[in-house]
This record gives structure tokens, C-alpha cells and sequence, in this order.
């Protein structure tokens, strides 16, 4: 009876391992990783979730007595779905050979031919979470996008590096929504009717042409406003994932390593958005705004720290309080912004010791085995398919698309040192 429940959990493992979601028996219950119901999800708001991650969850996990004696002991929790080095379809992630896909399939990624938006534009609300402006808008065909604007002093900043991004990451298997660079004129762009803003007290006042032009006007040229757009989304939106539900899939405990290829330092739940395609729950990643060089919640480049400590580092103001502050966090200052449209994005990352600007459940729970499978997976993606990425982000100046292709180059080069050059033989 004992080998035979082993065998039938041995037949379920091998079957999401070879098939992914689709193939997982129905009667077995549901695979590891994967979403196939329709769930309820419960946001946090943004404040407790930082909280939550920063003190609560360490605690907790300083509690979690099973974890920490496997991780001393050298036999650290394994991700449910990493088998023989690979991972089946998941919520977030379709098993795709990254190097089966032309450099114009990156190039243009999730984006079809009909996602492109047409003119005339109708702002139907202002974009208010988050720092970077921007506007809900339908398009002549009534499809829905959010439209996000660069700071004033940083044009291409933010928009190239949401294009970018979401190119790579989806050439690695995540999914991401469409995000393209539009040039959109400013007569294009209509208010429409009983659309309200807060204030700063909390009040409501009509959102009239002349708000928008407020918002418009120091970052057009020419009669015209580069920005980027966002698809919004096919299905039931069902609200952000929690990466501590997710924290034994492999795909998501790996994107410390992607994340950390584009420093892209946000990475809290609520960039992540689950939705209900009408058969399964699909999990989606979006919100590149602090990734390359910039930093969307700085409204500019990157400061010296990104990505190398959190903003609310207990073991790093411990140090410092210690050391009566003899001792400062490790911070680059040498590296400079190249650019206003770059930013700071330096050419040296340790993908084992980055951070984003808040701790992730998921990434803190990263072995070797799941670094080293995303690892061989980047470098599988070839030069031409990172120019063609870059290439997305329509940079006017072509020196700082070459930048962007070198510097992520090298930070992928070095990357592969840390995580492939020693790597152990697969059991």
C-alpha cells in the first residue's frame, strides 16, 4: 500500500514535470505551481505589505525551525517543480526555449498586431497609485491601456526601461503584459465625462483639460508626448499574488537572478496580477519602472544603493548602529548616471547578494539548483536577442541603446560566473 501511494506520487510529479499544467490529472488535486481555479485574493495595502515582508515575515521565518535546520544542515527546501533541471508551464511561467524565438519575437514579445493602440485617445481616470503620472485611457477601438509619462527631467527614462524589461523577461518565460512606446499627439487625448481626482485632503474636484494639460505640457515636443502603453489585460482581474504562496516554485524564487540582470528593485506583491482567462488563473508580472537605471518611486535615475541594500535594511542599520556608525552600507558611488534618458545602472552585479528595495519571500528561499537553472536559460538568450529587446525601447540616441546592450552584457557574463562556473552535477 506504502509503494503504491509512492508510485502514484511519482506518476503526478513526472506528468508536471513533462506537461506542465494542461496534463495534470484532474483527479489528483492540483499540480504544484500552477493556478487552475479561480481565486480570491485579499490586497494588502502597500504600507502593511512592507511592513509584512520587513519585520513580520522575518520573524516568522526565523520561527520556521524545519527550514532553518534543512538550510544548516545543507538539504534547504526544494522547489516543487524543479525536476532534472527543468520546470513545467506554471502560473507565471510557459517553458519556452528562449532560443527558439527570433530576435523580432522578443523584440515585440506578448504584443500582437492588434495590441498596438490607434488615435484618438479618451482619459477615462488618472493613474493614482504609484509615483510615475499617467492616464486610463480608451482607444478608437474602445481597447483599454494606462498610458505612464517620463519625469520631466529624465524623457525615455521610465517608458524605455518598461519596454525593455518586460522584453527580456519575457524571453526567459515569464508572463508579462504588452508594453509598447507610442508617440501619442496631444490633441489626440480627450477627457472623458464625470472623471474626479483627490486631492491632498482626500476631496474630489472634476479632472478637467486644463489638469491634463498641467500634467502634459512640460513633457511634450512638438505638439506631441512620448509614453508608454500598457494593454490592459484579457479576463477577470483578480488583484496581486502573495510570492510567499509562491515561494517553493522554482520560476519565482529564480527572479532574483532576473530581477537582478536588470535591477529591477521592485518587486513587492503588488507588481505581480493574477488573472482569470475563464479556464485558469494566469499570473502575470508588470510594472518595470525601477528596473535598468530607473527608479520610478525616485521620479529619476537610480540612487547609489539600489540593489544593494534594502531601503529598511534591519542587518545594515544594526551594523551601523554597532559600529556607532564606523560602519556605512555598501553603496556605489563611483557609478554615476550615464544619461538623463539611462540613468545608474552599473556594469558589475552579484546576482547571490543583490537586493530590491524590499526583502521578497520568494527570492529568500533561492538554492543553487533554482539559480542555476534560470542562469542556463539567460545564457541561452543571444546578443542579437538583447539588441532586439533594447531596440523596443526606441532610444532617440543610439549611443545609449549600444550602452544598455553592453553593460547588460557584462552584467549577464558576470552573472554566469557566479551561478554556472561552479556548478555542482544535477542529482
Amino acid at each position: 500500500m506504502r509503494y503504491g501511494r509512492l508510485a502514484l506520487a511519482a506518476l503526478c510529479y513526472a506528468s508536471l514535470t513533462l506537461g506542465g499544467c494542461a496534463v495534470w490529472p484532474k483527479s489528483y488535486g492540483g499540480p504544484p505551481c500552477c493556478t487552475p481555479k479561480k481565486v480570491v485574493v485579499h490586497k494588502q495595502p502597500v504600507s502593511w505589505h512592507l511592513f509584512d515582508v520587513t519585520v513580520l515575515s522575518q520573524l516568522e521565518r526565523g520561527l520556521d525551525l524545519i527550514r532553518i535546520g534543512r538550510r544548516l544542515f545543507g538539504t534547504p527546501v526544494r522547489a516543487f517543480n524543479l525536476h532534472h533541471g527543468e520546470v513545467a508551464d506554471s502560473t507565471f511561467f510557459t517553458n519556452r526555449a528562449p532560443e527558439s524565438l527570433t530576435p523580432e519575437a522578443v523584440r515585440w514579445g506578448p504584443t500582437r498586431p492588434q495590441d498596438l493602440a490607434h488615435a484618438p485617445f479618451v482619459v477615462t481616470k488618472p493613474k493614482v497609485e504609484g509615483v510615475t503620472p499617467g492616464f486610463f485611457v480608451t482607444d478608437a477601438r474602445g481597447i483599454r491601456y494606462l498610458l505612464k509619462l517620463d519625469p520631466v527631467n529624465a524623457p525615455e527614462l521610465l517608458s524605455g526601461a518598461e519596454a525593455v524589461t518586460s522584453k527580456l523577461v519575457y524571453a526567459l518565460g515569464y508572463h508579462v503584459p504588452s508594453y509598447e512606446i507610442v508617440t501619442v499627439r496631444l490633441a489626440d487625448l480627450h477627457i472623458g465625462p464625470g472623471i474626479a481626482v483627490k486631492d491632498a485632503e482626500g476631496h474630489l474636484h472634476p479632472f478637467t483639460d486644463e489638469n491634463l494639460q498641467q500634467v502634459l505640457a512640460s513633457r511634450a515636443h512638438d505638439g506631441a508626448l512620448r509614453v508608454v502603453a500598457s494593454k490592459i489585460l484579457e479576463g477577470d482581474l483578480l488583484g496581486p499574488a502573495r510570492f510567499k504562496k509562491f515561494r517553493d516554485c522554482a520560476e519565482m524564487r529564480a527572479l532574483q537572478v532576473v530581477f537582478a540582470w536588470v535591477n529591477n528593485i521592485d518587486t513587492k506583491d503588488h507588481q505581480t496580477l493574477l488573472v482569470w482567462d475563464g479556464t485558469k488563473t494566469v499570473g502575470y508580472l508588470f510594472d518595470f519602472g525601477t528596473s535598468l537605471g530607473a527608479d520610478a518611486g525616485r521620479g529619476g535615475p537610480k540612487g547609489p544603493c539600489a540593489g544593494l541594500t534594502y531601503i529598511v535594511d534591519l542587518k545594515e542599520d544594526a551594523l551601523e548602529l554597532l559600529t556607532l556608525g564606523l560602519y556605512h552600507p555598501r553603496c556605489d558611488w563611483e557609478n554615476q548616471p550615464v544619461d538623463r534618458s539611462i540613468g545608474r545602472l552599473s556594469p558589475h552585479v552579484n546576482p547571490l547578494t543583490w537586493k530590491p528595495y524590499a526583502p521578497n519571500l520568494a527570492f529568500e528561499e533561492m538554492d543553487e539548483r533554482d539559480a542555476q537553472w534560470i542562469a542556463r536559460r539567460m545564457a541561452r538568450l543571444s546578443h542579437a536577442q538583447i539588441e532586439a529587446a533594447i531596440s523596443a525601447g526606441q532610444y532617440s540616441n543610439p549611443a545609449d541603446a549600444a550602452y544598455l546592450v553592453e553593460v547588460l552584457e557584462q552584467r549577464r557574463q558576470e552573472i554566469l560566473h557566479h551561478i554556472l562556473d561552479k556548478e555542482k552535477p544535477r542529482v
